[in-house]
């Protein structure tokens, strides 16, 4: 899953990369910084199973600067086909001692009309293709092409109100024609809120509280404490009433807001976590792992987490009538264990 991080200047978008992938202030980010969802629950299958063959889900991450290259025509599209191609949007927003809420919610509604600036520029762009492409049409395709462009012209009349378009309610039918157009404010969007004093204050603000899909972090804090000892971390922690795993923490809450979760296969040659969307079925789900097992899919075998790590292993599951076999259109449940039977 590719994510592209935004922010205004000086808002900690390095900071925050450098404290996920332990590199300390000096040293320079790559393009890409690749990170794998730890996720605690293979650790466990694992000791069950008696071997810690793991393999993680991936997020990749690129920081885009869209918001600091006004005066460079030809990099600011560069960027933005950059987001397009992106699957989410992570907003990093500066939360520190001198910002107050109204300037943090000013920061996301600046980042956000940005956003909104450049899909009503791709909307118009796709509407002028289409009116600029249709000679020789059929009456059917002349009547889709004008269906298509009606939905963009309402599209774009809700950006230009000042809005985003996931705040559009769209069916599914609708929503799948706009898939090829990669559209930004349709994207998933997850606020980092950056602090550097009390979280408490940013928590305690009612008009923060609002805000969907966010995550409160210390990126400084966590980029210095990265470059310590695992002990010394944990005292320093402790010292300071400092949460834990703070990394490992805004990676599964930026994965659930993106829309994702987990199933998990277990076998003797190795563990491995699998990101679908939340609402996949059980087909889609063995399409992850080979095109071969969706094809000749017979059955999904599968066992609830916290059933497996209660009773132990599949066969004590099987003992005692929890393995469930489902057909192509059982929904996926996160931390599913499943074992797809295919021809």
């Amino acid at each position: 899953m590719d994510i592209s991080v935004l922010g205004l200047p000086q808002s900690g978008k390095s900071t925050f990369l450098k404290s996920l992938i332990k590199f300390n202030d000096s040293q320079e980010l790559p393009e890409i910084c690749t990170l794998k969802i730890n996720d605690d629950r293979l650790k466990e299958v694992g000791k069950l199973l008696g071997h810690n063959k793991l393999s993680y889900p991936e997020i990749s991450f690129k920081k885009v600067n869209i918001l600091s290259i006004k005066n460079n025509k030809t990099t600011e599209l560069k960027e933005i086909e950059s987001i397009q191609n992106s699957y989410g949007l992570l907003l990093v927003i500066r939360c520190f001692e001198n910002n107050h809420s109204n300037q943090i919610l000013s920061d996301i509604d600046e980042i956000i009309t940005e956003l909104i600036f450049s899909d009503t520029v791709i909307i118009e762009n796709i509407i002028e293709r289409r009116k600029n492409n249709t000679k020789g049409k059929t009456k059917q395709e002349l009547e889709n092409i004008n269906a298509e462009i009606q939905l963009l012209e309402t599209l774009k009349l809700h950006l230009e109100q000042g809005q985003p378009l996931n705040s559009y309610t769209l069916p599914k039918t609708e929503l799948k024609k706009l898939v090829g157009y990669n559209l930004i404010t349709l994207k998933p969007i997850f606020v980092l809120l950056n602090y550097d004093q009390d979280r408490s204050i940013i928590e305690s603000n009612g008009d923060i509280t609002k805000i969907k899909n966010k995550y409160c972090y210390p990126a400084k804090l966590e980029m210095e404490l990265s470059e310590l000892s695992e002990n010394e971390s944990e005292e320093f922690r402790q010292s300071l009433n400092i949460e834990p795993r703070q990394d490992y923490k805004v990676l599964k809450s930026l994965f659930k807001a993106m829309g994702k979760i987990i199933f998990i296969t277990a076998g003797e040659q190795e563990i491995k976590g699998w990101e679908i969307n939340k609402g996949d079925n059980s087909l889609i789900a063995a399409s992850k792992i080979h095109s071969d097992i969706s094809k000749g899919f017979i059955r999904a075998e599968v066992i609830e987490y916290n059933t497996f790590i209660e009773l132990g292993s599949w066969n004590n599951c099987k003992k005692e009538g929890k393995v469930k076999g489902n057909g192509k259109e059982y929904i996926v449940n996160d931390g599913d264990i499943i074992n797809f039977l295919h021809s």
